[in-house]
């Protein structure tokens, strides 16, 4: 003869458990691992874009340094050309 433990018959001083409230607790369950998710997704996409808009303010950092160098490589040129033509005017 078998006999089958129910939960309802082996703990009777305990509440019972349904079915609503397991699924109930797995909605919560899954709901909480679906806010984290969404939590996580969130903060991947902010470090996206501020890693866009680094490299977005770097490009803009080198351009302006380039256009910064190249002016005062052409002073360089313009204050050597003036110095040759004093030169070459004072002999």
């Amino acid at each position: 003869m078998t006999t089958e433990l129910w939960a309802e018959t082996a703990t009777p001083d305990l509440p019972k458990t349904t079915s609503t409230t397991v699924n109930r607790d797995f909605r919560s369950t899954e709901m909480h691992l679906m806010n984290e998710a969404l939590a996580r997704a969130h903060c991947t996409e902010q470090r996206e874009r501020a890693m866009e808009e680094q490299r977005v303010r770097r490009v803009l950092a080198i351009r302006r340094m380039d256009r910064r160098a190249a002016r005062a490589a052409q002073r360089a040129r313009n204050l050597a050309a003036a110095a040759v033509a004093l030169r070459s005017s004072a002999y």
